[in-house]
């Protein structure tokens, strides 16, 4: 029977809240839409600025219900310490980056409402996935997310590009979509649950040995892994990533570049190291594999990489490759890494896509973004503080001390060789160098390259001015006082 109690309520206060503001906005923005003396682009101006207030509310709600550790709606959410720390980092993260991406939605002349509606969408449901207890949730948030970012990469309807950026993302996405349901299905039809918590007790003290159900089950949830692993742009499931990057346009390539990734994460350890914590040495071999390819096929690729969007992507998708390395240790000082290792990330793509957004170039009588990593070439002698902003990102990207970034993989490189993983530590390592060597290069390009002709760059806008210098200076802060994290990912995990 089916119990539901105001604390359920209660508990999804900022959620409830989050999708009634946006349907408001909704009814807002179809109202004044046609106006002519307060329509378009007043009105989607108007609804970018609720967009931020609103998500300082969320906050604001978020930090004052905090709950105890409780499961709500019958056992489909959970509440603790890992979902309040997820919410509270996408809410934040989420308010930084619209303040980024104002100006230009202006320049751009993206004057479509609903862009905003649909990114609150997204970020409620990046809030469910944090908190989702049963995959019958964690499907429907996957979803509903997905949804919003098939609609979000094909956003600039007169963009080819964009067209077909949002194309790849949904044909491919809805094969991602279809693993994830066969797992599921295969899962509840040998199991009877789909739940985590019931997962977690069938599997204890569960013999795996010559049991063809137990062979199955493991199928099927390397069949969910995948599928989860498709959705963080894992190797070798990163097909659609270069190319999505590329097309969507910029501000939507740093929703996808800064955003979804946590609450992946932390859904993939509640699912690994919670759920399946009894079998989870059965899945090892999937995580280094996938580890070692997105390492490799990161590094690699962003080597090749001559246009920004591009180069961005396979970066990524090497930071994903030291996330599983965290996670392939299956103790938690490996998930503690891994969890380090991605709030590190998200807080440095957040200063990259503020200053990949403020690359663009005067060409009378408008301007354009710049699309290729030559084009900063003598970016110092135009404007030193901003070249001296971009290389401190660089440098932290690059793992190099004493940087937030160098730590993040320094704990992931301990938590591997405390568990004996040294061929998978000595790869990681190797292609970390390697890295450094086209983060370095820009650094050459910055400084000491030599062209003909000198691009003129418009001023950098006051947002994000503003949100480039407090992530600089997070950076900084976090370099020196590296615990300030460090306790932060210890509560979400262990409290």
């Amino acid at each position: 029977m089916l119990f539901i109690s105001s604390y359920d309520f209660y508990v999804l206060l900022t959620e409830i809240y989050l999708l009634f503001t946006a349907c408001a906005l909704l009814i807002y923005g179809v109202l004044l839409n046609t106006s002519k003396s307060r329509g378009t682009p007043i009105v989607d101006h108007n609804i970018g600025g609720f967009f931020s207030l609103i998500l300082i509310i969320g906050i604001w709600l978020t930090l004052y219900s905090n709950a105890p550790y409780i499961t709500s709606w019958n056992s489909l959410l959970v509440h603790d310490f890992l979902s309040f720390g997820t919410k509270n980092v996408i809410l934040t993260t989420s308010l930084l980056w619209s303040l980024t991406i104002f100006s230009y939605n202006k320049i751009e002349k993206i004057n479509f409402y609903e862009y905003w509606i649909i990114s609150m969408l997204a970020i409620v449901a990046m809030i469910f996935i944090s908190c989702s207890y049963d995959f019958l949730s964690m499907y429907l948030a996957i979803e509903f997310q997905s949804i919003a970012f098939y609609i979000l990469a094909s956003f600039k309807r007169t963009s080819e590009f964009s067209t077909e950026a949002g194309l790849k993302y949904f044909i491919l996405g809805a094969f991602s979509s279809a693993l994830l349901l066969l797992g599921i299905s295969l899962l509840y039809g040998f199991t009877g649950l789909t739940n985590f918590g019931d997962l977690s007790k069938f599997f204890l003290g569960i013999s795996i040995e010559n049991c063809i159900s137990i062979k199955i089950i493991l199928f099927s949830i390397i069949l969910i892994e995948v599928a989860l692993l498709f959705k963080i742009s894992a190797a070798p499931f990163h097909m659609w990533s270069p190319d999505v990057y590329e097309g969507a346009p910029t501000n939507v390539t740093s929703f996808f570049g800064i955003l979804p990734k946590l609450a992946l994460i932390s859904l993939i350890f509640r699912i690994l190291f919670l759920s399946c914590s009894e079998i989870i040495t059965q899945l090892n071999f999937t995580l280094i594999i996938c580890a070692v390819l997105s390492m490799l096929v990161g590094t690699f690729g962003a080597l090749a990489q001559t246009k920004w969007k591009r180069f961005i992507a396979y970066s990524t998708i090497s930071h994903v490759g030291f996330i599983l390395a965290g996670f392939s240790t299956l103790e938690f000082s490996g998930a503690f890494s891994a969890l380090f290792y991605i709030l590190i990330y998200t807080l440095t793509s957040l200063a990259t896509f503020s200053i990949l957004l403020s690359f663009r170039c005067l060409s009378y009588p408008s301007t354009h973004q710049l699309r290729y990593l030559a084009d900063i070439s003598n970016l110092v002698k135009i404007n030193p503080m901003f070249s001296s902003s971009l290389i401190l990102v660089l440098f932290s990207m690059a793992g190099i001390p004493p940087f937030p970034g160098f730590f993040a993989k320094a704990f992931v490189l301990l938590s591997l060789l405390q568990e004996q993983l040294i061929g998978l530590a000595i790869i990681a390592i190797l292609l970390s160098c390697i890295s450094c060597f086209y983060y370095i290069r820009l650094i050459q390009v910055i400084y000491f390259s030599h062209t003909k002709t000198v691009l003129i760059f418009s001023p950098i806008e006051k947002e994000k001015a503003i949100i480039l210098s407090l992530t600089i200076m997070l950076l900084l802060i976090i370099g020196l006082k590296i615990n300030l994290i460090s306790n932060f990912v210890y509560c979400m995990l262990f409290l």
